[in-house]
């Protein structure tokens, strides 16, 4: 465990008089003036919206960087920031926390608690990817869960733990903690991802002792031991075989949304196969709550209602994408909606009072369904098709999406990526798109010609919407028309999200930049010349009038500048024993299929001198000298099966040394 405490005293009155919106003390993320953003998606209702309009669409040709703090060690950077009355809170690689004076930039305090673990199970599975999407506030305190399941309360003053808890109830599994947590009525919800083999859930705890409230789990246990609720014994009706030894996933690892008026909490599902079934064959029951969106009692947890999007978890499509909650006007009259554009291309409008599914039309290219049937609710399914729409990538990933009051429009990160049963197609592009949940239409759209895997939007009072790209640059748009009004170059891809605070009369808005995450295995239509090291991570800060330049940055590279002694003799059945090793430990991961590294999260194998010497390479592998830098030892494997994965290794060093540039 790290901390750093900053000298600017100043800042850490983080409670001055009238600044915050308080009751009793206590943080509101419903608060209306739009000076800080207490939540997630600023609101409680996840409209990643502010209300400011100091910047807007006649000024913002003059937006200039503030100021920029450069974050060392840090690799994905996909978080959110939070900003509580002149401070930035945010999560970093593995859920690392830091605390930063938002009028000057000065960091004030760091909380790492994934330095004090090294837990192999986990950094292979998932925290190997580093991402995480961001903390909560309540109170004076900042909530983070971590890497290996610990949810931690952390005082937003010195950024010292006051208490911490084990949320998973297996912790040697298969899990791991990507997502923010989320705070209401003094409760802190935090789920989990895990793959096939693991039991979704989500937990709420007592935000001032850490105390369990309630445990909602999104799929049946073994029914020999009993159902914890009669919600989860209906949902076993839905199941069949013995899905129970397989944990049946349906895990909560984005979207948890809560609802003040009444009183409930909505999150979305994950699916529960990792490849998709055939359709001519399908299994007997929809398997519940798995790519769902499920409604529960704040304060109890009990089960309200369910709408499954994608019956069975088919098509490997989750339904955790952002949840954003909205009153629309409808056929007439006034609607409580839920709207959601999860992976399958649909954009749903529910009746978050019911979970009826009000409407439902395509945003995007799919060709795994005709239509949702809006009487059943069901999707009608097409036999088969040979190439599959959109991709197990999915239309709209986690980055969130924003809902504007004003133009009463949704703006859309998409991905327009199609997929064969067993790859995903090169071919493809990526949108903002500007949606009309009433009327179930595109209003416009703004195509990314060359980057796939972008940052989620914030649209503001000012008639703007704010993204930033893979490539690299931070672009605000008109949300009426569309059009591209600025842009600055960031240095580096952005694939989180920006926020927009007052301070001292003055709006701001700041952004993590921090390519990666799942880019590493997506291909090399995800690659954008970012190499591990060799751009800087940072928080950028932009306001009126400023002007302050970025130092000069190493430009995109996309040459393999190999390592290799052309002296080494390469055993090829090894080498190919190796391949085979890679791929199954995950070492592809965080090194990228057949080593081809597109997401600068790790080392490229192939250009490590390290990886050139065996007896260095073993200790990595065997006894873990790398650990603390993420590096996952495999004492589980053989010495033989080690030199394998090496030899590999070299092999692909040699194939690039010997590849024209």
């Amino acid at each position: 465990m790290k901390i750093i405490i900053g000298a600017c005293a100043s800042s850490l009155l983080f409670m001055s008089a009238g600044a915050q919106t308080s009751v009793d003390g206590r943080a509101i993320a419903d608060e209306q003036r739009g000076n800080n953003w207490l939540s997630y998606g600023r609101t409680y209702a996840e409209h990643f919206f502010s209300p400011l309009m100091g910047i807007n669409d006649r000024n913002v040709n003059r937006l200039g960087l503030s100021w920029f703090l450069d974050l060392p060690g840090q690799r994905t950077l996909e978080a959110t920031p939070l900003a509580v009355d002149g401070v930035l809170y945010f999560s970093g690689t593995y859920g690392k926390v830091f605390a930063v004076d938002a009028k000057s930039g000065q960091k004030l305090w760091e909380f790492d608690a994934a330095s004090g673990i090294y837990r192999p199970e986990i950094f292979r599975f998932s925290g190997s990817l580093g991402g995480h999407r961001g903390v909560a506030f309540w109170r004076g305190k900042v909530y983070v869960g971590v890497i290996d399941g610990r949810l931690f309360a952390i005082d937003a003053k010195t950024g010292k733990p006051v208490w911490n808890v084990q949320t998973f109830d297996e912790p040697k599994g298969r899990k791991a903690i990507s997502g923010a947590p989320r705070v209401f009525n003094g409760n802190v919800i935090i789920g989990h991802n895990g793959d096939p083999g693991a039991r979704g859930y989500v937990t709420a705890y007592d935000a001032e002792s850490g105390q369990l409230r309630w445990r909602f789990y999104t799929v049946p246990g073994d029914p020999d031991r009993g159902f914890e609720n009669e919600a989860l014994a209906m949902a076993a009706k839905t199941w069949e075989g013995q899905w129970w030894k397989s944990g049946g996933n349906g895990s909560v690892w984005d979207s948890i949304v809560y609802d003040s008026e009444f009183n409930r909490v909505y999150f979305g599902t994950a699916n529960s196969i990792s490849e998709r079934s055939s359709v001519s064959t399908p299994p007997k029951g929809d398997n519940l709550f798995v790519s769902s969106i499920v409604a529960v009692d704040a304060d109890s947890g009990k089960y309200a209602w369910h709408y499954q999007e994608n019956p069975r978890g088919h098509w490997d499509y989750d339904s955790n994408m952002p949840i954003v909650l909205a009153d629309l006007h409808i056929g007439g009259k006034p609607r409580k909606a839920l709207l959601h554009a999860p992976k399958n291309g649909f954009f749903y409008v529910i009746d978050r009072t019911t979970g009826k599914v009000i409407s439902a039309e395509k945003f995007a290219r799919v060709t795994w369904a005709e239509r949702i049937d809006l009487k059943s609710g069901r999707p009608i399914e097409m036999p088969d098709p040979p190439e599959t729409w959109p991709s197990i990538l999915g239309a709209h990933s986690w980055q969130p999406m924003s809902f504007n009051p004003a133009t009463r429009l949704v703006y859309i990160p998409t991905m327009n990526i199609g997929s064969t049963f067993t790859r995903v197609k090169s071919e493809g592009i990526a949108t903002i798109l500007a949606w009309d949940p009433v009327a179930q239409t595109k209003r416009w759209e703004v195509r990314h010609e060359d980057s796939l895997w972008n940052g989620g939007t914030m649209t503001t009072a000012g008639n703007l919407v704010f993204q930033g790209t893979g490539r690299g640059q931070f672009v605000a748009y008109s949300a009426t028309t569309g059009d591209r009004l600025w842009s600055f170059d960031a240095g580096l891809g952005i694939i989180g999200t920006p926020v927009s605070y007052e301070i001292d009369g003055v709006q701001h808005i700041s952004v993590l930049v921090g390519y990666g995450g799942a880019v590493g295995v997506l291909g090399k239509r995800f690659d954008y010349g970012w190499r591990y090291n060799e751009q800087p991570r940072r928080l950028l800060t932009f306001a009126l009038d400023k002007q302050l330049a970025l130092p000069v940055h190493r430009a995109p590279r996309y040459v393999v500048r190999a390592a290799d002694d052309p002296t080494f003799v390469i055993d090829k059945e090894k080498a190919a024993k190796g391949s085979e090793l890679y791929e199954s430990a995950w070492c592809s991961l965080c090194h990228g299929p057949k080593l081809e590294n597109n997401g600068s999260f790790a080392p490229d194998l192939r250009e490590s001198f390290l990886a050139m010497n065996w007896e260095a390479f073993r200790s990595v592998l065997r006894d873990g000298s790398l650990s603390r830098a993420g590096m996952p030892k495999y004492d589980d494997l053989s010495e033989h099966q080690h030199y394998a994965i090496f030899m590999y290794v070299r092999q692909r060093a040699r194939e690039a040394a010997q590849t024209p540039p």
